[in-house]
């Protein structure tokens, strides 16, 4: 594998243990749900990496994770089958390959300005801008329902404190006027 190749592939593999990891901190109601961008990220590397630069057949399995009825099994296994692929792809790609012209798709040419070819280098950065904004999606989620969690569990806490019996002890400045009498300080009950 060429070292560009190589760097690639290794940024790729990260962000996808990054997503996967960040997954995994999702509570168990959300996975209906959750796995959405992630389906997203590996058909859009799916497509960038295996289909445009590797030449690749699409295939058949493009976003079956949401109608799968264990959704963090297919989704693990459709990453495991994804990151094979793509160092299979990526290891026979030498250096001098990357300023080579691949065709972009007509429905991405707008995203090129219209160019009808750009670069494989081009098209492994574009996976990965995309892959990397996908993975901070999933991560702000990630942060969201863990504040979501923490705020929960405060405002439980103080439902429970407002439901205690008032135990304050009374102040006497309250309940008392205070006046002077030679002097000395003297307190009446209020009425």
């Amino acid at each position: 594998m060429s070292t560009q190749a190589a760097q690639f592939a290794a940024t790729f593999e990260r962000l996808g243990r990054r997503m996967l990891a960040q997954l995994e901190s999702f509570p168990e109601e959300l996975w209906d749900r959750a796995p959405l961008l992630a389906t997203r990220l590996l058909d859009e590397s799916d497509h960038w990496v295996l289909v445009v630069v590797g030449g690749r057949e699409m295939g058949g399995e493009r976003s079956l994770e949401a109608a799968a009825p264990d959704v963090r099994a297919t989704l693990l296994q459709r990453y495991e089958r994804w990151v094979t692929e793509m160092y299979r792809v990526l290891g026979q790609l030498p250096d001098a390959l990357m300023n080579l012209f691949v065709v972009v798709p007509p429905a991405s040419r707008e995203t090129f300005g219209a160019e009808e070819s750009i670069t494989v280098r081009a098209c492994l950065l574009y996976a990965l801008e995309q892959s990397g904004l996908l993975v901070g999606r999933i991560e702000c989620l990630g942060q969201v329902l863990a504040e979501r969690q923490s705020l929960r569990h405060e405002v439980i806490a103080a439902c429970a404190i407002e439901s205690w019996p008032d135990l304050r002890e009374c102040d006497a400045r309250e309940t008392m006027n205070v006046r002077r009498a030679g002097g000395a300080r003297v307190m009446e009950p209020t009425r």
